[in-house]
């Protein structure tokens, strides 16, 4: 369980999506890469702009068709969980590869990719401390800001637990 990068990026789309002549949200970048390929990843993104049967043969051919297809279009294209300068170069290329107004968010556990890739705007995504932990743990559990006094101990051992990590606090356990 990470900080929540993913629920937030899922957020930001819904909010924003239609503000967009196309919006995509690649969630789990990382894991789809790894069990099916880059190059199907691609084919994925461009079978909701191409009305062809996107039948790519390499990474190149494809990042060419997503350029040529989106290069003047109002884009929101968020990718989830990078973990490797090819996602980026093949999925995202630069800045031409997208029309005015377009939008690439990206989620990402190492901030050194997105500095070599030049991302120039970058948010960290923090560990709540104890404080809010407790807090965001009552609100879900109690219905309200802070634990009942018969409670107090359990709830700051369920946050000690959870070490700062929000999803792990705003999950209802299974059962």
């Amino acid at each position: 369980i990470g900080v929540g990068k993913t629920t937030m990026v899922r957020a930001v789309y819904e909010e924003i999506a239609r503000e967009f002549e196309f919006s995509f949200l690649l969630t789990e970048v990382r894991n789809f890469v790894e069990k099916s390929g880059l190059l199907n990843l691609q084919k994925q993104l461009l079978s909701g702009i191409w009305t062809k049967k996107a039948d790519i043969s390499d990474l190149h051919e494809g990042a060419t068709i997503i350029r040529r297809l989106l290069g003047h279009k109002k884009v929101l294209l968020i990718l989830d969980d990078v973990n490797h300068s090819s996602h980026l170069k093949y999925l995202a290329g630069n800045r031409e590869w997208f029309g005015s107004g377009s939008r690439v968010l990206i989620t990402s556990r190492n901030e050194h990719l997105l500095i070599e890739h030049g991302v120039e705007r970058r948010l960290k995504v923090e560990e709540f401390n104890d404080e809010d932990s407790l807090q965001l743990f009552s609100w879900k559990a109690f219905k309200r800001g802070h634990p009942e006094e018969d409670f107090l101990d359990l709830s700051k051992s369920v946050v000690s637990y959870a070490k700062g990590l929000p999803l792990a606090l705003n999950r209802r356990p299974a059962g």
